[in-house]
């Protein structure tokens, strides 16, 4: 209407309002379609979890075409006005892509390219955030380890493995602190790098590495692929069964029931390879999502009768029984590996941290978080958490370091 030019030579307070009006519009758009854009995201990387249909390659959207045409102007103008802004466009788009169910890892990826992480900021903000009427101060990820998580994430979906390893290992010799395990993350990045760049034996001593500090189903279902790719059967049996019986939901392990099934052919026991693959499928089913065609291929296999979907629970009980039985016994008690408690009571909530007793089986353990501990301020009573126990020294009893909360 009134014949504005958005270019170089635009305004600095002009473009800027045009940003913010191209960031309205699409944080109302996304409302409007979604309703989730005010939710907190607490991290950009969560391989917990399942992609139903990833990568999906829908078109951009006009908005991001044009908040992409506005971005290298403003860094063009390079005052603070405009790095503030470059940083929640990318907040918004990166927030709203990596909620949708279909996420298109592509569009992701292309949009990263278009920001300068030499421009990004390294400050990690600190918010107070409200947990069940208790405020409480927490840290957050820079601009910089996000672009970083987010770019890599993206590399990784879409199999560029040669700009993921490089990448990766680019995060973690530049930044200097990270945040819900990030560190961890970009580590793995450069271990399944190494492997879909031909050195299998490497990867598999790196995730061996990682898991000791983060014990994750996943990256023990990443080992026993490796293996499995290896013909080294009994190593890939044993890690898929260490993934199955770990925390997490069963259904995201639908692809490690494939695995074991695959797995379980080649040892010959086919009447539970069935089963296994029968609980792929029908656990697919009962999500409604799409049923691979490798999976009916194997399905195929066998004169089994079909297991319904009515059968659901029962196969369910069936398989976990025979999973425990496979569980060493020092993973059923409290050792120094990884278990499960709940906090039965807090003696201090204050600002130096929270401390207190968690329950598990039937002892008690003292734990301490100090205040800018990444899950303090999630930790109240009754949550339950996934624990590891500390030597006792001094003669002293055994503490709990609290690793993670069990939603």
């Amino acid at each position: 209407e009134y014949n504005i030019e958005i270019n170089k030579e635009t305004k600095s307070r002009i473009l800027t309002a045009y940003g913010w009006l191209l960031w309205s519009k699409y944080k109302e758009e996304y409302a409007k379609n979604d309703g989730r854009i005010d939710q907190d995201v607490k991290t950009f990387d969560d391989d917990r979890k399942f992609d139903i249909q990833s990568n999906a390659h829908h078109g951009k959207t006009e908005l991001i075409s044009k908040i992409e045409g506005v971005i290298p102007l403003l860094y063009e103008k390079g005052d603070d006005f405009s790095r503030n802004l470059i940083s929640n466009l990318f907040l918004v788009v990166v927030k709203t892509e990596k909620d949708k169910p279909a996420i298109n890892w592509k569009l992701i990826n292309d949009f990263c390219s278009n920001f300068d992480p030499n421009e990004l900021s390294t400050e990690c903000p600190i918010f107070e955030i409200d947990r069940k009427g208790i405020k409480q101060k927490k840290e957050f990820a820079s601009e910089l380890e996000k672009w970083f998580c987010t770019k890599t994430k993206a590399l990784e979906k879409l199999g560029e493995w040669q700009e993921c390893f490089e990448l990766s290992k680019c995060a973690l010799d530049t930044l200097n602190r990270f945040h819900d395990s990030n560190d961890s993350w970009f580590a793995r990045r450069i271990a399944l790098a190494k492997k879909n760049l031909g050195s299998p034996k490497e990867t598999i001593e790196e995730l061996k590495t990682i898991l000791k500090n983060k014990n994750e189903w996943f990256i023990q279902k990443e080992l026993a692929d490796i293996y499995f790719e290896e013909n080294d059967i009994e190593d890939a049996f044993k890690y898929a069964i260490e993934a199955i019986t770990n925390y997490g939901r069963l259904e995201y392990k639908i692809n490690l029931l494939f695995l074991l099934g695959k797995i379980l052919n080649e040892k010959n026991e086919k009447e539970l390879a069935f089963k296994h693959f029968s609980l792929s499928k029908i656990l697919r089913e009962n999500e409604n999502w799409k049923i691979p065609q490798n999976l009916f291929e194997e399905l195929r296999n066998f004169d089994n009768a079909e297991v319904s979907i009515s059968d659901l629970g029962k196969l369910k009980s069936e398989l976990q029984k025979y999973w425990q039985g496979l569980v060493p016994e020092k993973h059923t008690t409290i050792t120094s590996e990884r278990s499960e408690g709940v906090i039965i009571s807090l003696l201090h909530n204050n600002e130096r941290g929270k401390d207190g007793f968690l329950r598990s089986g039937n002892n008690e353990y003292y734990f301490n978080l100090p205040a800018n501990y990444s899950l303090t301020s999630e930790i109240d009573l009754n949550t339950r958490v996934i624990f590891e126990l500390r030597p006792s020294k001094d003669g002293k009893k055994s503490q709990a370091r609290i690793k993670r909360k069990i939603d």
